[in-house]
C-alpha cells in the first residue's frame, strides 16, 4: 500500500497511531483495512463516492483525490486532515459514516466488525448498526 500525505511524502505500511490520531492519520488506518479487505479497484469508488455525497457539507472533502498509479490506487487527503480539529474530525466522521453505509451494503457486517475492532475506527464507526 502506498499513500501520499499534502506535504508529497510517501509511506507503504500502515503504522499503529493512538486512538486520538490525526484524520489523516486515521483515514491512512481506513486505507490500510480496505487495501486488506476489499479489491483494489473498489476502494476508489468507495472512498470517492462517499467524500462526494458530502461535499455540500465540507467542501474540503474535494481536496481528497484517489488516483491510480500504475497498479496501485494512491491518495492525499485534505491538507487540513494533518490536524485534529472538530471541522477535520466532522468531515471525517461524515466520510465513514457514509462510507460505512455502503460497506455494509456491499459486504454485510464483515468489514464494519473489522473497522470497530481498530481502536483509531471505532469512534467513527460506532454509530452504526449492522441490524439496518
Amino acid at each position: 500500500m502506498r499513500n501520499i500525505d499534502p506535504a508529497g511524502k510517501a509511506s507503504f505500511k500502515v503504522h499503529p497511531i493512538p486512538p486520538s490520531g490525526t484524520p489523516s492519520e486515521i483515514f491512512n488506518v481506513l486505507w490500510g483495512v480496505l487495501v486488506e479487505i476489499l479489491v483494489r479497484p473498489r476502494q476508489r469508488p468507495c472512498c470517492g463516492g462517499s467524500a462526494k455525497k458530502r461535499l455540500g457539507d465540507f467542501p474540503e472533502l474535494g481536496e481528497l483525490a484517489i488516483t491510480r498509479k500504475g497498479f496501485e490506487y494512491v491518495y492525499v487527503v485534505p491538507a487540513d486532515w494533518k490536524h485534529a480539529n472538530k471541522r477535520s474530525n466532522a468531515a471525517l466522521q461524515a466520510l465513514v459514516q457514509d462510507l460505512c453505509y455502503l460497506l455494509l451494503e456491499l459486504t454485510g457486517p464483515v468489514v464494519l466488525h473489522r473497522l470497530k475492532a481498530l481502536p483509531q475506527l471505532a469512534k467513527y464507526v460506532k454509530c452504526l448498526s449492522e441490524d439496518k
